[in-house]
């Protein structure tokens, strides 16, 4: 099957699956109101109850006096301090889980729509695949942000060595250091690119290992890199999708730029533009899913094999052929016809 195939299968599944958008909409209002309830409102009881005034590091000259300023209202207004920290940390932590579970749940949806489970949208199955898939998606996405943490660390390293590289070459001619600073910035440039493709479709198909193979989250991840290095076409579909959901959402910001600079009616679309602007790339997001859950559907995905309840072969956990020794034979013993006869003779 065609990408194109693919893709225009992955709208259907969207299309038949139109509220997840909207609830990813929701969730984006909830994170906004949150913030206010949430962060906005102790900071301004604080700075009401602490009397806390900002005009000394407004005064400063330098960063290095604001620095000082900035140090002396701490230690002066420390329990304010911990207070917008608090805030701020319980503000991150909702979020995150409500995101977490938004896109658990989404998923879970497009997974049972894809094998046929279900035909369309049940807030039902919305709601238990997100308490179901919460958890595994978490696990694999804390393995996924230790990789990136490695990688980060061995490509700082790699800039370390090739900066002292460049020092020493400058040393020994301006020309050879200027190519050889070029050489290795293309060089690293290119690395980061191909591998931030590469650790995202992990992490896209490694989602998909987790919920169609219900492996767990180390399991997947090892399942997903074999089935990348066998089908690696895999990452260039994903690649086509990631680059034109991101053309698709840059056009959407692009048009959406004119209304606002409209006349007495900007300020009035803004903010409608910007829920229909939300709306598009979550439902931009939910088709490059829906296309990589039924690419790696279709070529990586192995159901298990069914066991038939209630039979005695499954129960005893042997083969129907081996099973067929404990049957009684049907054919008459030969020999005992024989003597019989003979007997009656």
């Amino acid at each position: 099957m065609s990408y194109t195939a693919i893709i225009k299968e992955g709208f259907s599944v969207v299309n038949n699956s139109w509220q997840l958008a909207l609830l990813h909409l929701l969730s984006a209002v909830i994170s906004f109101i949150s913030f206010f309830l949430i962060v906005g409102m102790p900071i301004s009881i604080a700075f009401v109850v602490f009397g806390l005034d900002l005009t000394e590091i407004l005064k400063s000259k330098d960063l290095i006096e604001v620095l000082k300023n900035s140090m002396a209202l701490l230690k002066k207004y420390f329990a304010m301090a911990i207070i917008i920290i608090t805030s701020l940390l319980f503000y991150f932590t909702i979020i995150f889980t409500l995101w977490l579970f938004t896109i658990a749940g989404s998923l879970g949806t497009i997974y049972k729509i894809i094998t046929s489970e279900i035909s369309k949208y049940s807030t039902k199955v919305f709601f238990a695949q997100g308490r179901k898939l919460f958890f595994p998606i978490l696990g694999f996405s804390a393995l996924i942000g230790i990789i990136l943490l490695l990688l980060a660390f061995l490509l700082g390293i790699l800039g370390g060595s090739i900066s002292s590289i460049i020092e020493v070459a400058k040393s020994q001619e301006a020309v050879l250091a200027l190519f050889l600073g070029v050489f290795f910035s293309v060089i690293i440039f290119i690395t980061g690119i191909i591998l931030i493709f590469i650790i995202l479709s992990i992490t896209v198909y490694g989602i998909a290992n987790i919920i169609f193979n219900k492996t767990s989250p180390l399991r997947a991840l090892k399942q997903t890199v074999k089935y990348l290095y066998t089908h690696p076409s895999s990452i260039g579909f994903y690649c086509i999708l990631l680059i034109g959901s991101i053309m698709t959402i840059f056009i959407v910001l692009l048009l959406g730029s004119p209304v606002i600079l409209i006349p007495f009616i900007g300020p009035i679309l803004s903010p409608l533009y910007q829920v229909a602007s939300t709306v598009i790339q979550a439902y931009i997001n939910l088709v490059v899913f829906a296309s990589a859950f039924l690419y790696y559907y279709k070529t990586g995905y192995t159901p298990l094999p069914e066991v038939v309840e209630n039979s005695p072969a499954a129960e005893k956990n042997i083969t129907p052929e081996a099973d067929t020794s404990a049957k009684p034979s049907s054919e008459p013993d030969q020999s005992h016809q024989v003597k019989d006869e003979s007997e009656q003779r």
